[in-house]
């Protein structure tokens, strides 16, 4: 690996910190979100009012990420931290101040921080008044809450995303766009107008931070799951194409080209949808793919993709495809707990997929994989998560080494643990262990897990040192 190659992890602010309306802060859509249990085991949600205490506990957390070796940490600026309602005037100071602290913290450990500038944050009041990103009024307030960001850390903050998995948006609206669908609106149509003000809003971002600070490096970013065939027959290859386009492909097409590619536009005509997007929103985003440095990505698993035999009609067919239910199952993996299936080599088919399609550099800015875990005498024995993290650190390095992959780094989900995107805390993602329960805040105790220790020789390796030989 490079020398400066950024090893390190990641999390999301929105479901860590905590400090629910304390100095400042408004509701978010995380905070509001009506939960859909995922498949698998019995969940355990809890409200955000406390969640991990980062909020308190960040100084605490950081010298623990510097004690594991970290060359870099991705966390995000709660947007309802700064903008309480989303359409204030003037930002929250208090806001602004906290995360300008927490970067000096990070700089002052020798931590690179890597900023996303929207995740799973969105203002309550943007989806309750505007209905988020449908509306194109909240562009301008998102493209006001970035300058904000910005000219608050501009020269501390070199790495920038501007939306943290941007593809999902007409996915999980609510959470991810602050949009709930219309009734007289169809899935389809959906898609269509979140993909493109989406585009909009991330080109916006993009022009905003290179105004300020013209040396920022600035990302796009998607949550990539590669689609497989299920089978060989020819309509399922033509079904997982179909899918990784429009799921995984779309954002990063619109984003490196500056222009909506054949296939959406076509995907738009064929149901007669008609999408607004004039010509100065147009010139705005072709700039923006102009000055765009990386491309992120988080990877946790990859997909089967089938057809659907019963469906005769080519538009029904590919709505179906595009909307599928149906949790196909790779017969080749096993899964976690909650039957998100483990594919490590599946890393660097995304890799080598993405960097041969784009020819930009690739940052890694999530991966990893959540367990069911206890604290037993102070203690957590995660080998399964080691084991997880061996196979992909793995797969990415011969991506790098045999394949000629630029890749800037590499962030693990997560640092410690929080909810996850279900509000859940049965589900730990982290390498520390924090103390509580689903419904008992215990004390919120630190506790490194044996991954920590683990991680922290692969880092000072350089990932060469990869064994599962802890004394813990």
């Amino acid at each position: 690996m490079k020398k400066d190659f950024l090893w390190g992890a990641a999390l999301s602010n929105v479901q860590a910190e905590g400090g629910y309306l304390e100095d400042g802060k408004g509701l978010n859509v995380y905070d509001t979100l009506v939960v859909t249990p995922e498949k698998g085991i019995v969940p355990m949600f809890c409200d955000t009012k406390v969640a991990t205490d980062h909020y308190h506990h960040y100084k605490e957390d950081i010298d623990l990420m510097a004690e594991m070796g970290f060359k870099a940490y991705r966390f995000s600026v709660v947007w309802s931290r700064i903008h309480p309602q989303g359409d204030d005037e003037v930002p929250n100071q208090k806001g602004l101040d906290y995360y300008e602290d927490m970067v000096d913290y990070l700089l002052e450990k020798g931590i690179e921080p890597v900023v996303s500038l929207v995740h799973f944050d969105m203002p309550d009041h943007l989806l309750r008044k505007y209905n988020g990103f449908l509306n194109k009024q909240v562009i301008d307030f998102y493209a006001k809450h970035v300058e904000a960001v910005v000219s608050r850390l501009q020269g501390k903050v070199k790495y920038w995303l501007t939306y943290n998995e941007i593809n999902l948006a007409p996915y999980q609206s609510d959470l991810v766009a602050g949009a709930y669908r219309p009734d007289d609106m169809s899935l389809a149509e959906l898609f269509a107008h979140l993909s493109v003000n989406t585009a909009i809003a991330h080109a916006r971002a993009v022009e905003v931070i290179k105004r300020i600070d013209a040396k920022a490096w600035i990302g796009g970013m998607i949550g990539h799951a590669p689609f497989y065939p299920l089978t060989c027959r020819s309509e399922d290859i033509i079904a997982a194409d179909f899918k990784n386009k429009m799921h995984n492909y779309l954002p990063f097409d619109i984003m490196t080209s500056g222009q909506l590619p054949e296939y959406f536009i076509n995907f738009v005509e064929k149901r007669n949808i008609d999408i607004l997007f004039n010509e100065d929103e147009k010139q705005v985003v072709k700039d923006a793919s102009e000055k765009l440095d990386y491309l992120a990505f988080s990877y946790y698993r990859s997909g089967v993709q089938s057809s659907f035999d019963d469906i005769e009609d080519l538009i029904e067919l590919e709505d179906a495809i595009l909307f599928d239910q149906r949790g196909l199952k790779n017969p080749h993996y096993t899964a976690n707990e909650w039957g998100w299936q483990i594919d490590a080599e599946g890393l660097r088919y995304s890799l080598i997929d993405l960097y041969d399609r784009y020819h930009k550099p690739l940052f890694i800015v999530e991966n990893g994989i959540g367990i069911d875990e206890k604290l037993v005498d102070g203690k957590v024995y995660d080998d399964e998560r080691i084991s997880y993290y061996q196979k992909h650190i793995t797969s990415l390095k011969r991506a790098v080494e045999h394949d000629g992959v630029d890749l800037l780094g590499y962030l693990a989900w997560s640092p410690i643990d929080f909810l996850s995107s279900h509000k859940e805390i049965r589900k730990r993602y982290g390498f520390v262990y924090i103390n509580r329960d689903f419904d008992d805040l215990l004390d919120l105790k630190r506790y490194p897990k044996k991954s920590f220790y683990w991680y922290q020789k692969v880092i000072k390796s350089d990932g060469e040192d990869l064994e599962n030989n802890i004394d813990y």
